[in-house]
C-alpha cells in the first residue's frame, strides 16, 4: 500500500465508562487520534451476507497498524468518518510485518450515537 492511497481523514475514538453522581454506568466515546485511512465499499458478495443482517452501510478502512487496536477489543473502539459513527466489526493486520490494518466497520444507526 502507498501512503498516497491514505486520503481520508478519520478518528478512532475508544470506550471510556464513569459513573455519574447517581451511580449509572454512562459510557462516553474519547478520541484517541486522527489517522489517515484507504476506504473501500464492500465487496459485493459481502453486500449480500450484510443485506441478510439488514446492515445498510459496510466500509473497510485500511491504516497503519496500531498495537492498541486488536480483534478482541473491538467492541471498546469506534471509527468516525464525515459525522458517520462505525462499529468495528473486524479487525486484520495486513502486510508481512502488519505494516497496515484493515477495519471492516458497520454504520451505528439510532441508540442515542
Amino acid at each position: 500500500m502507498k501512503a498516497g492511497d491514505l486520503k481520508h481523514r478519520i478518528t478512532l475514538q475508544r470506550a471510556e465508562t464513569n459513573t455519574d453522581e447517581r451511580g449509572r454506568r454512562i459510557t462516553t466515546w474519547q478520541d484517541v487520534a486522527t489517522v489517515m485511512a484507504a476506504m473501500a465499499d464492500v465487496s459485493q458478495k459481502n453486500l449480500y451476507a450484510a443485506q441478510a443482517y439488514h446492515a445498510e452501510d459496510i466500509l473497510t478502512f485500511t491504516i497503519r497498524y496500531r498495537r492498541s487496536i486488536r480483534q478482541e477489543q473491538r467492541d471498546s473502539w469506534r471509527v468516525t468518518h464525515q459525522g458517520i459513527n462505525y462499529e468495528i466489526v473486524q479487525v486484520n493486520a495486513l502486510g508481512y510485518q502488519g505494516d497496515y490494518m484493515r477495519l471492516q466497520c458497520r454504520a451505528i444507526q439510532g441508540k442515542g450515537v
